[in-house]
């Protein structure tokens, strides 16, 4: 409790009043045998509730303007479906952009910067699945080092690649996590790879200011600048 009122500048007399209309309310407990206070059951219902009412895809496709506004590169919003990762929004920018890529495209899952960035943050028992059948279904053979790539991308945050199914393409991509920093989404900006290029420092930047922000809306933890 004195540290509690020491962290708050408050009197301890006055923390301690404030804490007993806590833990009357539900709010905060006092475990016996410690001492220490904690989040009670009715402030537990409440983040439950409020995380319940969360909805990561609407608080992704809201801040897509921005970041298209911020950069100048189209910016993809995807999922992972039962073929890969899937285009779900396309915000457009105001560069001229020429693809055969549309809602409902999608991308290959080891061999994206967008199927890269969604696997690094999924669970390994169900990543190593995935892998397996993204080999045996679509002929996709993994690239060399893989495990590494997604290493990196867990750590930066990010993962970045010049397409080898669209000549000229470039995009990075960042991921959309939920309270257990597992993928839910992934945040891509697209473009030719001279756009890309050219504006590459910024865009990564202003991706992982959105994908952080949206994550940690939905309760990740996870920081990447």
């Amino acid at each position: 409790m004195k540290d509690l009122a020491r962290a708050v500048d408050m009197p301890n007399s006055l923390a301690h009043r404030y804490l007993a209309s806590l833990m009357a309310s539900g709010l905060a407990v006092q475990n016996e045998i410690t001492g220490l206070y904690d989040l009670g059951p009715t402030a537990l219902r409440i983040g439950a509730s409020a995380l319940g009412r969360l909805d990561p895809l609407r608080l992704a496709s809201e801040a897509m303007p921005q970041l298209v506004a911020n950069t100048g590169l189209p910016a993809l919003l995807n999922v992972l479906g039962d073929r890969g990762p899937a285009i779900i929004r396309w915000e457009r920018s105001y560069l001229p952009f020429v693809t055969t890529l549309a809602v409902g495209s999608v991308f290959q899952l080891t061999n994206s910067a967008t199927g890269r960035t969604l696997l690094a943050f999924t669970p390994s028992r169900i990543r190593d699945h995935l892998i397996e059948l993204a080999a045996s279904k679509n002929m996709e053979q993994p690239p060399a080092k893989l495990l590494e790539r997604l290493e990196k991308i867990r750590k930066r945050g990010y993962d970045e690649t010049e397409s080898v199914l669209i000549p000229g393409l470039a995009a990075i991509s960042a991921p959309i996590l939920d309270l257990q920093n597992e993928a839910v989404a992934c945040l891509t900006l697209i473009g030719a790879s001279a756009d890309v290029s050219r504006v590459k420092a910024k865009a990564i930047q202003c991706l992982l200011e959105t994908s952080m922000s949206v994550s940690h809306a939905c309760g990740s933890s996870l920081k990447f600048l």
